[in-house]
């Protein structure tokens, strides 16, 4: 892989678009999240915003990523902060928030410490546990790991709610619109994608024109809902930093604190998501061509993640990390301008300070959402398959072949245990170990890691 250039800012309306693209394609995750958690959409966007900004500048404008809000904080967070907090803005929700934020900056500060490890430790010992078998198969699991959820929370849960039989996918009442939706929207940028022609305008906007396109059939198929964005209208809340909203959003700095049983809750966390913050720098050194884990250094990357954590936790957001859904974007258009990246940030920020945006953004139907994840997500395993056939992965040889099964075992089927359970709470096999939840992924790759490290390669060593 080549090393990464700086690009220089200079944008013309072809890249405002793209941004507009990759902020769209984070949006209904980042938002889903605080969402659950009973926290600011609002805050949200800007803390996801402010904290790819900075990411962009710590890792020397090199690394297009975007950092979204993150699931793996989910459990705890609901546990800190949740419905049982009382309403934002409240007496009871300011306390639990101002513990909440102090434990999330604390979780950043984990990423940094971690950074200045790796930095003394040097890249090249790191990127030693991180060959073709390892990180193909992770790649694929970050992919198909989220594909089941994104059946579940977008589309079939919108119409299976309460039902009995949650396999009966295709006979719940509004079936035939979500499905319907959510097909017209994964079509779209199927068909955009294959048949714009190669260097037309129309090939790197797939995912926007699959919302539009969406959106526009939800519309005339009645499941859009202007509730929201029409209660916001009437009591003319428009910006964040309106006296009543300011109060109610960051009322919270009063009451911050440490707190014992927030901080156990919430910072351990962060020791899985450093795994998950490899593999997604992994995933995006393979998809870009260029190795991001030497230039501009995995130590640089996750400092910018820790950096941004630590800001979200400041200004009340949930914590931030990478996005699969934006490294999608990136193999689908094949554009990694990280300027983009730094204007789609630019946009999230400018956007999240007015709330009736976020209302406007919220009435885009979830199947619109879960049909572009369809294609975002299978996209992400793609780049997989693609790193084990670039690495020249011989599935001849034993160890290669057993490390590579056991990742997708592990990882496919851990996380098909706990398909709806971050949602509605049935059906739900977490895994826990004192209290926090360990994502199949982190579990996948440390196993893949250490079967690698440990496992000889015989048939190599008879070669010779």
């Amino acid at each position: 892989m080549e090393k990464s250039k700086s690009p220089k800012l200079g944008y013309t309306g072809k890249d405002v678009v793209l941004s507009f693209q990759h902020m769209f394609a984070m949006f209904g995750a980042t938002v889903l999240v605080p969402i659950l958690a009973n926290m600011s959409i609002n805050v949200a966007l800007l803390s996801a915003g402010i904290g790819t900004i900075m990411f962009y500048f710590i890792t020397q404008k090199k690394v297009p990523v975007f950092l979204g809000s993150s699931f793996a904080f989910l459990p705890a967070l609901c546990s800190c902060v949740g419905g049982g907090a009382g309403a934002i803005g409240s007496d009871t929700w300011n306390k639990a928030m101002g513990r909440t934020s102090v434990a999330i900056m604390l979780a950043g500060l984990v990423y940094v410490i971690f950074s200045f490890v790796i930095k003394a430790v040097g890249v090249e010992k790191i990127k030693k546990l991180f060959p073709p078998i390892v990180v193909g198969p992770v790649i694929i699991v970050i992919g198909m790991i989220l594909v089941p959820k994104t059946f579940w929370n977008n589309i079939i849960g919108n119409y299976a709610a309460g039902a009995e039989n949650f396999g009966a996918w295709g006979t719940g009442s509004g079936a035939w619109q979500q499905w319907t939706t959510a097909g017209i929207t994964a079509l779209t940028i199927i068909l955009v994608n294959a048949f714009a022609k190669p260097k037309s305008f129309l090939k790197v906007i797939p995912i926007l024109l699959g919302f539009v396109v969406g959106y526009v059939y939800a519309l005339c198929i009645g499941i859009v809902n202007f509730d929201g964005l029409k209660a916001a209208w009437d009591a003319k809340q428009f910006v964040i930093f309106q006296p009543d909203q300011f109060k109610n959003t960051f009322g919270f700095y009063g009451d911050m604190r440490f707190d014992a049983s927030a901080i156990i809750a919430i910072v351990p966390i962060a020791i899985v998501t450093f795994m998950e913050h490899l593999g997604d720098i992994s995933a995006n050194s393979t998809v870009c061509e260029k190795d991001f884990m030497v230039d501009p250094g995995v130590n640089k990357t996750l400092l910018g993640d820790g950096v941004a954590t630590m800001v979200a936790g400041a200004m009340g957001g949930p914590a931030n990390t990478t996005y699969g859904e934006n490294t999608a974007v990136l193999a689908i258009t094949k554009n990694y301008n990280p300027a983009n990246i730094f204007l789609a940030a630019c946009f999230a920020v400018f956007f999240g300070c007015f709330s009736i945006f976020g209302q406007a953004i919220a009435t885009i139907p979830s199947a619109v959402i879960g049909g572009a994840s369809i294609v975002l997500f299978g996209m992400i395993s793609a780049s997989g398959l693609r790193a084990l056939v670039d690495g020249k992965v011989d599935f001849s040889n034993a160890k290669n072949l057993m490390v590579v099964s056991v990742i997708l075992s592990i990882g496919l089927g851990l996380g098909s245990m706990s398909l709806a359970g971050d949602i509605t709470g049935i059906n739900t096999l977490k895994i826990m170990i004192k209290g926090v939840e360990i994502s199949p992924l982190a579990i996948a790759t440390v196993v893949g890691i250490i079967m690698n490290l440990i496992i000889p390669d015989t048939e190599k060593k008879t070669a010779k």
